[in-house]
């Protein structure tokens, strides 16, 4: 993708275009004209394959619960840095450009001067002061800092510079914060438009209060959350329930996640970036999402011919999609996941006798050795590799002994083991008795029927050797739900941190209290150790985290993958997840008509799948 400068306040400067539907608007009135519209650098896209043409609506199928991040790979992705589309670097994006300093304790953003909420308002560096003073640092809404926020322990510091400029500033270097920033959290400081939000503060509205109870609301903060939705994180499906908020955006939701079927989103009148020969960006008219129960329905709609161009929750499918219907075609998706279903135990359990057997590194060793990995992938995934929970054979990180450690199928050993470590005694039913003498009994929970399908063959494994471990299926919402309330036993999901092992470790240290679901507790310990949710981690957890803050402290590439090393020697030690196998690549499915689409494209949450191959620039051409 080229990055080029143009200025709209140059004399003799390009003539901008724009959608037929814009420019209707300004013959009406309704908009000001193009040039009005953009900001004085607007940032210019390099198509993919060809310039473009304008119209048509892109179709998607979109799981009617908890689905939100459909929305966020797919229009709502625009960071300060954002990813190239190879992933290979980041690269300025709502910035104009950034200066870090020599240290890597300062970063300067240069935003764009002109630019404009979907609203049409200014946006400028008081709306990220905005977020940073009345957001992330007030206690009414920051219940803790989000680690990439912070060095060192310390939070970050925000300053506006100008009207234009802001600093970012951390107490110690921090090598690794553009590449936080160009992570789908990277939004975060640019989503907040001050101008919208601040009537709802007491701090810019004395009658904040008196004007929500007016309303039914139990006080401002009820109502702000109504209006905004949750803030904090982009982690939460409200955040896409009011079409009113302003955005940055390419298209702009006009209803309800989760009610309207289907969702619609439209261009962005105020959108700030344009093709090579001066036309407005996006080509394509509008985003329809229609709401389905499942990801099997999500794949009978794009045989149905209600998708174009997906590739969430349809991947599993696409053989079936495109034998049926012969107007799409596929593109590549190469897997960053390092495990088609990770297990973990919650170390942090609440029962302290099973919160001790949990933590028991034999016991987890024991599962591992009675799952029959390779019976599993033919059944499941067949042709894929058994694999642990470790960085895959293409990344640097790889590490021999994470990723290959009790991998065998070997009941006598997990048997050995169990007897080892005292559980020997069972009932009538054969259950193992825990030393308290209850059953030994736990629930494994997923989300998703192929998983569960998943899951529930594996805990088999564990039956046979006497522990009553069941697999439940829970509705999306329940199942982080009990996360965020530690109200969970053990858990299955994907597996985060394959070629992006270092961006999101989730899986090699607890320092997710969102994702690092096998111990909750540390985790929140090692984002406020004042938290109430905190639990103190045993030391050699502690030195996981000094580790990885030393490695976010560095900006040379080689001392921070010699860190991720260190860290990765501990988490083989530790064995914290068990996996099941490597995930082969993937394919997505575009229709013939629908151009711009990278045939090969990197799959991870990290990158925003696919979010950095510019889909605005994707285009419909006419039948």
């Amino acid at each position: 993708m080229a990055i080029l400068l143009v200025r709209t306040d140059t004399a003799g400067a390009v003539e901008f275009g724009e959608a037929p539907v814009l420019s209707q608007k300004v013959k009406n009135g309704i908009l000001p004209p193009v040039k009005d519209r953009l900001p004085t650098t607007p940032m210019i896209v390099s198509p993919n394959d060809r310039i473009g043409t304008y119209g048509g609506t892109w179709k998607m199928a979109q799981r009617n619960k908890r689905d939100h991040a459909l929305l966020i790979r797919n229009i709502g992705y625009e960071p300060l840095l954002r990813w190239t589309p190879q992933w290979s670097s980041t690269i300025p994006n709502v910035a104009l450009s950034f200066q870090p300093s020599s240290d890597a304790t300062e970063f300067l953003f240069r935003l764009r001067p002109g630019m404009r909420w979907s609203d049409g308002a200014p946006f400028t560096a008081a709306d990220i002061v905005f977020w940073y003073e009345d957001i992330l640092i007030n206690p009414a809404f920051a219940e803790a800092i989000p680690e990439w926020l912070s060095s060192g322990g310390e939070t970050v510091q925000i300053e506006a510079i100008d009207t234009y400029t802001v600093a970012f500033r951390f107490d110690k270097p921090y090598g690794l914060f553009p590449t936080a920033l160009a992570r789908p959290e990277g939004v975060e400081p640019v989503s907040y438009p001050a101008h919208f939000l601040k009537p709802l503060l007491p701090k810019y509205n004395a009658n904040a209060d008196a004007e929500a109870r007016e309303l039914g609301f139990d006080g401002w903060k009820e109502r702000f959350i109504h209006v905004f939705g949750q803030p904090g994180t982009i982690d939460d499906p409200t955040r896409w329930n009011n079409p009113d908020v302003p955005t940055l955006n390419a298209w702009i939701l006009t209803g309800v996640y989760g009610q309207d079927d289907p969702l619609i989103a439209t261009r962005n009148p105020y959108y700030w970036k344009i093709d090579p020969t001066g036309r407005q960006l996006p080509y394509i008219d509008s985003v329809s999402m229609t709401l389905v129960p499942s990801k099997k329905a999500a794949g009978d709609a794009a045989i149905a011919g209600l998708v174009n161009m997906q590739e969430r929750h349809v991947s599993n499918y696409a053989p079936e999609i495109l034998a049926q219907n012969p107007d799409l075609q596929p593109f590549t998706l190469i897997e960053s996941d390092m495990n088609i279903l990770t297990l973990s135990l919650n170390l942090n359990d609440k029962d302290p006798v099973l919160r001790k057997i949990f933590q028991t590194k034999d016991f987890r060793v024991a599962l591992s050795h009675a799952i029959d990995r390779d019976r599993i992938i033919d059944r499941f995934v067949p042709g894929a590799r058994p694999h642990q929970a470790a960085p895959r054979p293409e990344s640097p990180l790889y590490h021999t002994v994470l990723a290959r450690q009790f991998i065998n199928h070997d009941v006598e050993l997990a048997e050995n083991l169990l007897n080892k470590i005292g559980l020997t005694r069972k009932n009538e039913n054969g259950i193992i008795l825990r030393p308290d003498g209850k059953p030994l009994s736990f629930t494994i929970d997923t989300e998703g029927a192929g998983r569960f399908a998943m899951v529930d063959a594996i805990v088999q494994y564990w039956r046979a050797l006497g522990i009553d471990a069941k697999a439940r299926h829970l509705p999306r919402d329940e199942f982080v739900a009990l996360r965020e309330a530690n109200d969970h036993q053990a858990s299955a999901w994907g597996g985060d941190g394959g070629l992006d092992a270092m961006v999101i470790p989730i899986n090699y240290l607890p320092m997710s209290s969102e994702s690092s679901w096998y111990a909750t507790g540390w985790a929140h310990w090692y984002l406020n150790s004042e938290s109430i949710d905190a639990v103190t981690p045993p030391d050699i957890v502690q030195k996981q985290f000094s580790l990885y803050e030393e490695l976010k402290a560095t900006a040379s590439t080689e001392k921070q993958n010699q860190l991720m090393r260190d860290i990765l020697d501990i988490s083989a030690n530790q064995f914290y997840v068990m996996g099941i196998a490597l995930p082969p690549n993937r394919r997505g499915v575009v229709a013939r008509n629908f151009h711009n689409v990278p045939k090969v494209m990197p799959a991870a949450w990290s990158y925003a799948t696919p979010a950095p191959t510019n889909p605005s620039q994707y285009f419909i051409e006419p039948k």
